[in-house]
């Protein structure tokens, strides 16, 4: 009779985490390096003994137990699982011709496509409910939006097939956000990162990947991480002794054994088994990145999952979620779940957003694939006047666009005159992008955006010679704050702020018509304390002032994306534009274009999804050609 942890072993393994911090994002953080040597050394494994007194787990594995958040698995699947995935059957040639908001708003009911063995994500439990961190974050998400949730159970042979014949309105556990995916679905902003990682015997010198060519290398049979190894061996050109074994802790315990070198699985997974003085090598074998999978063409219901997500996650509830499941373990949100403006603003119910697909009627990629040129809005000309932030962004704008267009093999064609509202150029036709766009909720949102490729805030700007340092030191009275006229919620977010330190009766606000004149009204005239507003926007008026005479605080509030604005419903486009902006990240291009045109501002990460998913055999028969 199989154990707990003999069914969860058999019923596969768990999950990773990495992004590429600009270039990309890190989950994990950088080991010591090894005693006299230049390498760092591998990340240490927790063991599997008690420990004393339980703790949530830390960033930094030790050697001593690190407790993780624990499940039961009980009941079994509908549909056992086998221990070799077989090739999933052909997708559905019938494909649905309606959005998935119509029988949503009809039902008041998700239907939610999921395995009922994914665990800790996703699976069937001793009450014969699904559970899990996935699960919990779906039921938050349909208690934002007042829904009802009915689970279907998928099989990794037939979850695409079933979500494309409409059978289920979206797809969660496990499921990878990976480049070679977005040519046949859409993605969610995901909610977890998980990492395929070599595990090594603590105190071997192997400080990447490529150092142990030719080892002897043990891995689950047919699991994900063994088509990780061979995606990442065949791709480096990179010959590793793949040794399978039938579960992840038969391929441990011959690691520990001396009988193979390194041993791949999925890093939580790992966490979880405990072993003793076992290593990480630093470098990942693959990424997984985890978002609901919708099918194509129904932006508007996307908008409705990505705004309950980014509700979940500037909420706090997201967060609280994941420490429920992992612990202390880092978490990238920020990057992961980027939060548009007028979030809260946007009151509409599910009912309110339109149900129907949307077909590009002139999709970009198959206009450049002819010969046009890719149409950029928002470019201030030479001498053109224009916002100070327009000017200040405008060079790393243009040669971000350029960049992309040389990529794709095309010339760049600015749209005249877009500065003022480049996303109408947009919404209309005239251009296929839009450049240094603050993205918003709204009924009103007619485009698609991009990844973030900038982040900015809300600070305040005070005279070099202030001992001000935020708005807890304004103590006192006769305090002034001055904020731009065209800012619709600058005062309301001065009170709100002062409000939250306590100082909301020591200070008034002044209203600035004129951006040119805000420096001089604060430093010569001295009729304001501090001026409040957005940070890319003080930056512009610092570099083109007295910049000696001010300073910026260092609190930003109200962290944002910008993002490039993309025509609706047209996601090979968007997947072309955020592929581009991955690579320029990932090659180490960005910092350096950012740096030559664009040397200030608050911090980005963009993050950089794998190109090739692991979870099925099929993608890397396609993979491989």
């Amino acid at each position: 009779m199989l154990t707990t942890a003999g069914l969860i072993l058999l019923l596969g393994g768990l999950a990773l985490w990495a992004l590429a911090a600009e270039p990309g994002l890190q989950r994990t953080t950088a080991s010591p390096p090894l005693q006299d040597e230049a390498t760092p050394a591998p990340e240490e494994l927790p063991t599997d003994e008690p420990s004393p007194t339980p703790e949530p787990p830390t960033a930094t594995p030790t050697e001593t137990p690190i407790p993780s958040p624990t499940f039961t698995l009980y009941a079994p699947t509908r549909v056992p699982p086998t221990p070799v995935p077989q090739t999933p059957t052909a997708a559905a040639p019938v494909r649905v011709t309606e959005s998935a908001l119509t029988r949503i708003q009809a039902t008041r009911t998700l239907r939610v496509g999921t395995y009922f063995n994914a665990a800790p994500f996703a699976w069937l439990n001793e009450h014969g409910e699904i559970a899990g961190y996935e699960a919990d974050v779906m039921g938050a998400l349909a208690i934002e939006l007042g829904l009802e949730v009915e689970y279907v159970q998928v099989t990794r042979q037939n979850d695409a097939e079933t979500l494309l014949r409409g059978d289920v309105d979206l797809l969660m556990g496990q499921q990878t956000l990976s480049r070679d995916r977005e040519t046949i679905f859409d993605f969610t902003h995901p909610y977890y990162l998980n990492e395929h990682r070599m595990v090594i015997r603590q105190g071997e010198p192997y400080a990447s990947l490529a150092q142990l060519a030719g080892h002897a290398v043990s891995v689950e049979i047919g699991s994900r991480s063994e088509r990780a190894l061979r995606h990442w061996a065949a791709t480096n050109g990179v010959e590793f002794n793949i040794i399978p074994y039938m579960s992840e802790r038969e391929a441990l315990d011959a690691l520990a054994n001396g009988e193979v070198d390194g041993m791949v699985g999925l890093l939580d997974s790992l966490r979880r088994a405990g072993r003793q003085h076992m290593s990480l090598v630093n470098e990942p074998v693959m990424l997984e990145p985890y978002a609901f999978v919708i099918r194509r063409g129904d932006p508007h219901f996307l908008n409705v999952l990505n705004r309950s997500l980014q509700r979940l996650k500037a909420s706090g509830r997201l967060e609280e979620i994941y420490r429920e499941w992992f612990g202390n373990e880092p978490m990238d949100f920020v990057t992961l779940v980027p939060v548009y403006d007028d979030l809260y603003e946007d009151t509409r119910g599910v009912d309110d957003f339109p149900a129907e697909l949307v077909v590009p009627a002139s999709p970009v990629r198959a206009r450049l694939e002819s010969g046009q040129p890719l149409r950029v809005a928002g470019i201030a000309s030479e001498g053109q006047d224009a916002p100070a932030i327009v000017r200040l962004m405008n060079a790393f704008n243009r040669a971000l666009v350029e960049e992309m267009a040389r990529r794709w093999g095309v010339p760049v064609e600015y749209v005249p005159n877009s500065v003022a509202d480049p996303e109408a150029a947009v919404a209309s036709g005239a251009a296929d992008l839009a450049v240094g766009i603050y993205p918003r909720w709204g009924s009103d949102r007619t485009n698609d955006y991009s990844l973030p490729y900038l982040m900015h805030g809300d600070r305040l700007l005070v005279p070099a010679n202030s001992r001000l340092t935020g708005f807890q030191d304004m103590l006192g009275t006769n305090w002034i704050i001055g904020y731009f006229a065209d800012d619709p919620d600058g005062e309301a977010q001065i009170k709100k702020y002062a409000e939250f330190f306590n100082v909301g009766q020591n200070l008034r606000t002044f209203q600035i018509n004129r951006e040119s004149d805000a420096i001089y009204t604060m430093t010569v005239d001295n009729n304001i304390s501090a001026i409040f507003g957005d940070s890319l926007r003080l930056h512009a008026l610092m570099r083109e002032g007295d910049a000696s005479s001010v300073k910026l605080l260092d609190d930003v509030f109200d962290l944002q994306p910008v993002v490039f604005a993309l025509p609706q419903g047209d996601s090979d486009f968007r997947a072309m534009v955020n592929t581009a902006l991955q690579d320029i990240a990932r090659e180490g291009l960005f910092q350096t274009l950012r740096q030559t045109h664009l040397d200030l501002g608050e911090p980005v990460t963009i993050p950089v999804w794998p190109s090739y998913s692991a979870m099925r055999p099929a993608a890397l028969s396609a993979a491989q050609g």
